[in-house]
């Protein structure tokens, strides 16, 4: 029989956000989306993430191999540096064929052209990779600046047979070891301090002219800088390079071979805290900001990263980046519809790594995932992952769940784990009481166990139960021929009534679903139907 008078509220996952309550932030909010994503084609439904299953390679072949510090995927080759005991405490290039699981030797390697390996944890200047015609480049911590020890090349004229050396401009050479790369109009641009010295055209290893170099703002250093078309009402859609300083963006267009180079701030008040952080998307630049994850988009415009960008409105996810322990081991990358980024911060007081994910076309995040790392490359429509937690070890990682996807992160099985911010406010200066209440999920093939557990504003259980799905199939030899039924990757929501074993009592609560990880878990909307209780608190 149905509660006198009572009204339903609704929930149904739509993102996750710093706040605790729900009536100031958005319909949905939540929590906790723990590796837990939008299914793509149902907008009311989250699903269990992917895991990267087992790595791609551990780098067996190499010699006590430890930490991948940076690397590049061209077509189907990743390019790196990687610590090994070939040169006792320095990294060496790899180039490994993620296609075909092969490594292909890259020759030119010894200990006086290689840098010293960096450190695995705690603040650094983290490598960066850039490709200029057949030549890519690589600035590192680890060089020392003393000979030709300035920056790293892999020539890949040949591609079955790449070449590695150590560099420094030739005929202008840099004024310092660079602290970054990157590729604009065809020349390399390095960071010297808060300089940009850059290389002749399509020849990435000469500066003719010592006029070749731009000083960037004020006496601080550049941080990273990163390509960006550009929209202009004149010329239409041009080329620009974006320079990040830790509390300044500047924008260069033009090329002294065209007599236009011109320099130009965007903002002399925020910055970027993480270089690792700095992703080129389909809408802009994302990137770390002091405050929150920013975009700078094409008409150069700097928004807060929210779910109307474009927009001055508030971002959901701030708390992370604003608490983050080191900021330089942010990292970052774009694939497919996912912005992802792993920080490492303080969350309620907690100190850890966390790997959030911004769907573009749903305009919000979920997370915190499970997996860390500090090196995230695009790779088609999946990522390449690797961090020091791992040691040295490559994985491939998708964000879509499809049939062969594994639901474990290097051979640990995944917990999906949903918790709402609390609701509802119902305006009615009362408790209310929950008696009847349903939520949708689904599974497919075995018996699945979703963990339910409601808790008030002070995370106090209010009730815990479970709600167990049916199994779908049939066990093979167990049933006549023509009998059974089949199971099926296709899953279909059904909505089941939670069976607390008592009234759940509260001004605010926070619905927590738990479930193993599989194909075919699902957790959809939350009905409950309340009843203001006639008092307005506990005693």
């Amino acid at each position: 029989m149905a509660i006198r008078n009572g009204k339903p509220v609704q929930f149904t996952p739509k993102g996750l956000c710093d706040a605790f309550d729900s009536s100031q932030a958005f319909p949905g909010a939540c929590q906790l989306l723990t590796n837990l994503v939008f299914d793509q084609a149902n907008p009311e439904l989250v699903v269990s993430r992917p895991g990267v299953g087992a790595a791609a390679t551990t780098f067996s072949s190499f010699t006590t191999p430890t930490f991948v510090s940076v690397y590049i995927v061209i077509g189907v080759v990743a390019y790196g540096m990687v610590s090994s005991g070939r040169n006792a405490g320095k990294d060496e290039p790899f180039a490994y064929n993620i296609l075909t699981n092969t490594f292909i030797t890259i020759s030119g390697v010894t200990s006086a052209n290689t840098p010293t390996s960096p450190a695995t944890s705690g603040a650094w200047t983290p490598p960066t990779m850039a490709v200029v015609s057949t030549k890519i480049l690589v600035t590192h911590p680890g060089f020392n600046g003393t000979g030709s020890n300035f920056f790293g090349v892999i020539d890949i004229t040949n591609p079955a047979a790449p070449v590695w050396s150590s560099s420094n401009l030739a005929t202008n050479a840099l004024t310092g070891v660079p602290t970054s790369v990157a590729n604009f109009n065809n020349r390399a641009w390095f960071a010297v301090g808060n300089t940009l010295q850059f290389s002749d055209v399509l020849v990435p290893t000469t500066r003719t002219n010592a006029s070749q170099s731009v000083t960037v703002g004020d006496t601080t250093p550049v941080i990273a800088q990163s390509g960006l078309p550009i929209q202009t009402t004149s010329a239409g859609v041009i080329g620009a390079l974006v320079v990040f300083k830790q509390s300044q963006i500047w924008q260069i267009t033009g090329d002294p071979a065209t007599s236009n180079l011109s320099e130009n701030y965007i903002t002399l008040t925020t910055g970027c805290i993480a270089p690792r952080s700095i992703v080129q998307g389909p809408f802009g630049i994302f990137f770390a900001g002091q405050d929150a994850p920013y975009i700078l988009n094409f008409l150069g415009t700097l928004v807060p990263l929210s779910s109307r960008p474009g927009t001055d409105f508030p971002a959901d996810l701030q708390v992370p980046f604003q608490n983050t322990t080191q900021a330089s081991r942010i990292s970052a990358s774009f694939s497919g519809n996912i912005y992802r980024v792993c920080v490492p911060t303080l969350v309620q007081g907690q100190a850890q790594t966390n790997d959030y994910w911004y769907d573009i076309r749903r305009k919000r995040w979920t997370g915190p995932h499970s997996f860390p790392y500090d090196c995230a490359v695009q790779y088609g429509n999946q990522f390449v992952i690797s961090g020091a937690a791992s040691g040295a070890a490559l994985f491939v990682s998708s964000t879509i769940p499809n049939s062969n996807s594994a639901f474990n992160d290097a051979g640990t099985n995944l917990t999906s784990h949903l918790r709402s911010s609390t609701f509802p406010k119902t305006n009615h200066m009362a408790e209310v009481q929950v008696v009847e209440s349903t939520i949708e999920l689904s599974s497919s093939g075995l018996s699945t166990t979703y963990n339910i557990t409601a808790y008030d504003d002070q995370n106090n259980t209010l009730g815990s139960t479970f709600v167990q799905t049916p199994p779908v199939g049939s066990l093979w030899g167990s049933f006549l021929w023509g009998a059974a039924s089949w199971a099926s990757s296709f899953s279909i929501p059904h909505v089941y009534s939670i069976p607390w074993t008592s009234a759940l009592v509260f001004q605010k609560m926070a619905l927590d679903v738990m479930v193993t990880s599989a194909e075919g878990v699902q957790i959809g909307t939350f009905y409950a139907r309340y009843a203001d209780t006639g008092y307005t608190n506990q005693g």
